[in-house]
């Protein structure tokens, strides 16, 4: 008896010690995204009103390269495993961050595609860690892989997307140095009627009707933070994360074959071809407000020093929701939350479309509508990997590299459309895709239900 209660302690050891481990290397996770997207988030944000053209080019950029590195990221995570393809990605985040120091076209530009051709990378690699620390979770504690899918990705998310709060918060703070004025500007072009081919953006010894940039030491100092923020993020990728095993690695002997299976899953898989429209979307929602609400109503309306303000209020509910999706997934299911996420995205659209800016306009609006929009973003960034860990955990590195390349397509379009489309125009473009994607995802849904009726 003495034997077999040893032998059951130990078990129980050996079992406390592996989830410690996995739990470890999460929690790592979480915090390197937290650093390196501190400077992206508030970058982004800022790129648009404070660099017109050339930071929507550069974003562009960024999520064009997005595009091409989905496509080859499993078969490069194969060779460099994926703590090496976070240890690259890191390092071009760094080069990112520094070209907003010369912001020149070619500077910029060049600093938006390197770190493009690493996201795919990042984005993969983040994925299939957090998936595959949920199945070796799911097989030591027996617990349900889809309720550690939604908990583990709802976490994550949590901490992503509290990056808008704490890069928000540094942006306001720094321009705050330079003086925040309450008083709403006289423009009768901004919102649903703002164009971008008719503004322009003026420094502020310059009289216009345009957005006025902050002093240049001020943004020096804040991308210096944001560096130096980056950097440490690159640190604890390459010192504390642990490595973890690909799932390709044993399958294919060739690049041939990698690739092969990558395109496979993509032309053949009904179930991949119809998570491409919501893949889209979920890129170009993300622009709507990093983008179109910041430049055409808040810096329209308010100055440039009041997006950080406004955009924390959109990191804050981006990061509860995420939590709390983490755990009401597992009562209501995923398609709740999506349709829920739908009508919450399709009524703010509407607002914005009806919303008159001429004159003095209620200012908690413009925290109200990100926040909003916040908790929306948090159901389809957390439920989609949650979705795609769910029905290809067999693959995972193949299907987010997938979903990935056309989420990257969606913010590229986005961002490029963004440069010569009247606002009007881009808030019915928004609505369109938001509800096909809803009717595609009540399609696989119910396909992923009949299969495991048949299963059983």
């Amino acid at each position: 008896m003495e034997v077999v209660h040893e032998k059951q302690n130990s078990h129980k050891e050996d079992v406390r010690e592996q989830k410690r481990k996995l739990l470890f290397n999460f929690v790592t996770i979480c915090f390197i995204w937290l650093f390196i997207f501190t400077a992206y988030s508030g970058l982004q944000n800022l790129e648009a009103a404070v660099n017109a053209e050339t930071g929507l080019y550069s974003l562009a950029a960024v999520t064009s390269g997005g595009v091409i590195s989905c496509l080859v990221a499993p078969t490069v995570i194969s060779y460099i495993g994926s703590k090496g393809a976070l240890i690259v990605a890191c390092i071009c985040q760094c080069i990112f961050v520094a070209a907003n120091y010369y912001p020149k076209p070619y500077i910029l530009i060049t600093g938006g595609a390197i770190v493009g051709l690493s996201s795919g990378l990042l984005w993969t690699a983040q994925s299939c860690y957090v998936t595959m620390i949920a199945l070796d979770y799911h097989k030591i504690t027996g617990e349900s892989l889809e309720a550690i899918l939604s908990r583990f990705f709802g976490i994550f998310f949590m901490a992503f997307q509290s990056t808008q709060v704490w890069g928000n918060l540094i942006s306001s703070a720094v321009f705050q140095l330079g003086g925040a004025s309450t008083e709403q500007t006289n423009n009768t072009f901004c919102g649903a009627q703002y164009c971008p081919s008719e503004q322009t953006i003026s420094n502020e010894n310059e009289t216009s009707e345009s957005v006025v940039r902050p002093d240049q030491h001020l943004e020096v100092t804040l991308i210096s933070i944001y560096l130096g923020i980056t950097f440490i993020g690159l640190l604890l990728t390459v010192f504390v994360l642990k490595p973890i095993k690909s799932s390709m690695s044993d399958k294919y002997s060739t690049l041939k074959e990698r690739l092969a299976a990558n395109l496979k899953l993509l032309f053949t898989d009904l179930n991949m071809a119809m998570i491409i429209p919501f893949a889209l979307y979920t890129g170009m929602e993300q622009v709507m407000m990093f983008a179109q609400f910041t430049t055409s109503f808040v810096a329209c309306k308010l100055g440039i020093e009041w997006i950080g303000y406004t955009m924390i209020c959109f990191g804050v509910c981006d990061t509860v929701g995420s939590l709390l999706v983490g755990i009401i997934a597992k009562y209501t299911g995923r398609l709740v939350l999506f349709f829920f996420s739908g009508f919450l995205n399709l009524g703010v659209l509407i607002f914005l479309r009806v919303w008159s800016l001429s004159g003095e306009v209620p200012f908690e609006l413009f925290f109200v509508i990100p926040a909003v929009w916040g908790l929306a973003d948090a159901v389809w960034q957390a439920q989609s990997d949650a979705l795609l860990g769910s029905v290809f955990h067999q693959n995972p590195e193949i299907a987010f590299s997938n979903y990935l390349m056309f989420q990257a397509m969606g913010l590229a379009i986005a961002y490029i459309y963004n440069i010569y489309l009247c606002e009007e125009m881009k808030l019915y473009i928004l609505g369109v895709t938001v509800i096909i994607s809803l009717i595609f995802l009540c399609i696989i849904e119910f396909r992923v239900r009949r299969r495991k009726r048949e299963e059983k």
